[in-house]
């Protein structure tokens, strides 16, 4: 190597050596030993230590051997001391920190992010018996309070041209975005790695392959077609830390902005240290901040800035306003940074008690964040769209990804949206009160008692049409809970009592809450997992009722056509749905029909579920509150089952008496169908002219049925568009069912299935006339092939290993 060379290497050694010192600083004592262990426990691989799965698992580190503190850190942690030796085969090249460790973005509840580049020669079993040792790590350092996430990097995964078969990818999942984002992800790697051990890192501009260092590739000149797929991952990771991704789609957009003159954060690291600056303006985090906030000021959004910069503030954690704040080497620049924002005291102290926000102060700022994150993403969709979708990013990863943001960026407003706690450990209240609003004519929910004092400074934290869903928001997000007492202005104890009493009730409704969402549930139409029905919670007539409960249950009488004025006591009903997306969603019925308008609603879902449906039935009635669950949970079960038995040239039929009338429950292939039995003839008209019982059936071609299968009826799903492709020899086959259910079929002629997924994505993800609305739901597809003689729907882009793989 030449001296230039030389001294670009001991200049980037520094600034890691600065990195090491700054992250170890931030850490309680027991945690710097912890980090000290990562490379040591790679390095060796002996029965005793944790991590170890067995002799075969690959170790070594490129030319390791581990320093005094290293050592002294195996005796804190009850560790043997290993042999000292060089490994002549390391199995590891290099393991590197990234992310916010030794940074500004580093708090006491930062998790690490280590990179384990392995050899390129090690075989498949080899990689997975290091990512298993890699799990053992996890937990072990878990128990300890730290969190520390291991990713195996191939060393040719960013030169390699992704689209490649040998591409050496991973797929996506919950800590790996797959190909989701690729050159951005190399690019932040550079700005903030953290050598722990092995080669050096050739992150500078211009750097050169050398068997000495680490060269992964050239970050300089990033296809645009990429800031598509990274403002997806980044959206999609902000629903668990939406203040961090923040940061992180505005860094995006501000690089989108100087396409393609880009100048990344990775340049203005390495132009500081070259300069001999190492003190801490010479921080990725920092620096991070500081391109967001030039592009915001020129952009003239003053707005967008306030928030950025209390996202900033509060990933960093440091509390100003604490007088016995540890004042390590972020403090003064960030107090200095602090001032010339010109803050209040008073907003400077709720930043920092952020983890006691309650409820309306976490809302509002979660309204913010995702009002501002769906804005930064608008104008990324603006800049790709001039280009294509990124030969790199799968479709099959693009319609997940779109698919879970849709469930949480939805603007349907049935949807029970969960409220991020961001940092707050509870946000329980001891008294809640509905208020109904005549002028909204809606119903309000306060965290206060119902003393009219209380009121003054308060803003409403939810607002519904029907009490019950006030109920299962507040119960959904742990804003009510076992002690939380439940009032209502202007009604009496009684009502209250119930109130309290239902929100108890929900509680072991939501606490099991749904089992993990899967790749297969995200790549198939949804289904029920649980279904609750809530029932008299805006109108109840049973509080007038002067009958007798008992006589009721001694009569087997008929709850929806009581007593001799054959009145229905079922008034309202508020049906809560969890999917297997994992969305909740909460529909209001009311009125004499209420119960088989749910019922129509509700059938075609259960007919996609499992046999395992849960179905839960809470009262809110005065009386009969037994009765009514009985019968309700009777009713629904047997429509479940009914459903369940059905086939698509079968029609199964149950009378059920609602208030004067005798209806007959028609079910189906499709769902259920009411309709008064007095007009039989009316109703076969009507069944024959709306085509209630199938769908349209155009012809298959050379398949041997003149209909549409009957497993792209299993497969229906409202709300989502659905493509059923069969290739032929030269044509493919396209059924479509739109968001109503709707089908169409055509034959297009010299395509293939890859070519139009592409196609139809590309429409959806930028042409689509509509995309403010529905901006995430982009169409499902599926193949529709022979398997052992039976024609099958097949999820496009599946693989067998992924299936369960969690999402």
């Amino acid at each position: 190597m030449n001296n230039e060379q030389n001294h670009i290497i001991e200049t980037a050694d520094r600034l890691n050596r600065v990195r090491q010192a700054r992250a170890l600083a931030l850490l309680s004592p027991l945690k710097r030993d912890l980090l000290r262990l990562i490379p040591v426990l790679l390095h060796y691989h002996r029965a005793g230590y944790p991590g170890y799965n067995g002799p075969m698992t690959p170790s070594g580190v490129f030319e390791y051997a581990p320093s005094e503190q290293e050592l002294l850190a195996c005796d804190t942690l009850g560790l043997v001391r290993p042999m000292v030796h060089l490994v002549k085969q390391a199995a590891i090249e290099g393991v590197y920190s990234m992310g916010s460790m030794s940074s500004f973005g580093q708090n006491p509840k930062s998790d690490i992010d280590v990179w384990l580049v392995h050899d390129r020669l090690l075989s498949k079993e080899e990689c997975r018996l290091l990512e298993e040792k890699s799990g053992l790590l996890t937990t072990w350092f878990a128990q300890y309070g730290l969190e520390v996430n291991f990713y195996l990097v191939h060393p040719e995964q960013f030169s390699v041209c992704s689209a490649d078969k040998a591409s050496p990818l991973r797929a996506i999942g919950n800590e790996h975005s797959g190909s989701a984002q690729h050159w951005l992800l190399l690019e932040e790697f550079y700005r903030s790695q953290v050598c722990l051990a092995g080669k050096k890192v050739a992150w500078w501009p211009n750097a050169q392959d050398s068997p000495q260092l680490l060269f992964l590739g050239d970050v300089s000149q990033i296809p645009a077609c990429e800031y598509f797929g990274a403002s997806l991952w980044q959206l999609y990771k902000g629903l668990d830390k939406p203040h961090k991704a923040l940061l992180k789609v505005l860094l995006l957009e501000s690089y989108a902005a100087q396409y393609p003159n880009t100048e990344f954060i990775s340049e203005k690291v390495w132009q500081h240290t070259i300069e001999g600056d190492f003190s801490s303006a010479n921080d990725s985090y920092f620096l991070l901040y500081e391109s967001i906030e030039n592009y915001l000021i020129a952009q003239e959004d003053p707005r967008r800035l306030e928030i950025a910069r209390r996202c900033f503030y509060l990933k960093c954690g440091v509390r100003l306003s604490e007088p016995d704040q540890a004042k390590d080497w972020r403090y003064h620049k960030l107090n200095d940074l602090v001032e010339s924002w010109h803050w209040s005291k008073s907003l400077l102290e709720t930043l920092d008690n952020c983890e006691r926000w309650h409820c309306g102060q976490l809302q509002w700022f979660n309204e913010q964040l995702n009002e501002l994150m769906l804005g930064c993403y608008q104008t990324l969709l603006q800049f790709a769209s001039t280009h294509k979708l990124s030969e790199s990013l799968k479709l099959s990863e693009l319609g997940l990804l779109t698919r879970k943001l849709h469930t949480y960026f939805s603007s349907d407003t049935d949807q029970l949206i969960g409220l991020n706690r961001l940092w707050s450990d509870s946000i329980s209240e001891q008294e809640l009160t509905i208020v109904y609003s005549h002028n909204l004519q809606e119903y309000c929910l306060y965290c206060c008692p119902p003393n009219r004092r209380a009121f003054i400074g308060q803003r409403a934290v939810y607002r519904s049409k029907s009490r019950a869903k006030l109920l299962a928001w507040a119960v959904m997000n742990g804003v009510s809970e076992k002690m939380t007492r439940w009032y209502e202005l202007a009604n009496g104890e009684r009502k209250s009592v119930g109130l309290t009493k239902a929100s108890q009730c929900l509680i072991g409704v939501f606490k099991p809450l749904a089992k993990r969402v899967s790749k297969m549930d995200l790549y198939q139409p949804w289904r029920y997992r649980k279904l609750v029905f809530m029932l008299n919670f805006n109108s109840d007539s049973t509080a007038q009722w002067q009958g007798q409960e008992v006589m009721v249950d001694y009569l087997n009488a008929n709850i929806f056509s009581l007593g001799r004025a054959e009145q229905n006591m079922l008034e309202s009903i508020d049906l809560l749905c969890l999917n297997s997306w994992g969305e909740w969603h909460c529909h209001h019925y009311h009125g004499e029909l209420a119960i088989l308008e749910a019922l129509a609603f509700v059938t075609p879902g259960i007919r996609r579920s499992a046999e395992d449906l849960k179905v839960e039935v809470v009262s809110g009635s005065a009386r009969l509150q037994a009765q009514f669950e009985l019968t309700v949970k009777n009713l629904v079960r047997r429509a479940a089952r009914l459903s369940w038995k059905v086939s698509s040239s079968a029609t199964l039929v149950y009378p059920l008496k609602v208030a004067k009338v005798q209806y007959g429950l028609f079910f189906n292939s499709k769902g259920m169908v009411y309709q008064d039995l007095k007009d039989a003839k009316a109703f076969y008209q009507q069944l024959t002219k709306s085509m209630l019982i199938e769908l349209p059936r155009p012809n298959l071609g050379n398949e041997p049925f003149s209909m549409v299968p009957a497993v792209i009826q299993d497969f229906a799903a409202k709300g989502a568009i659905q493509y059923f492709l069969r290739q032929s020899d030269d044509d493919l086959d396209i059924f479509v069912l739109n968001e109503k259910n709707e089908l169409n079929h055509y034959i297009q002629k010299g395509t293939s299935v890859d070519e139009l997924v592409s196609e139809v994505s590309h429409f959806h993800a930028f042409e689509e006339p509509e995309i403010s609305t529905q901006r995430f739901n982009l169409p499902q597809f599926f193949r529709l092939m022979r398997v052992d003689g039976r024609l099958q729907v097949i999820p496009f882009g599946l693989s067998v290993e992924e299936a369960e793989m969690d999402f």
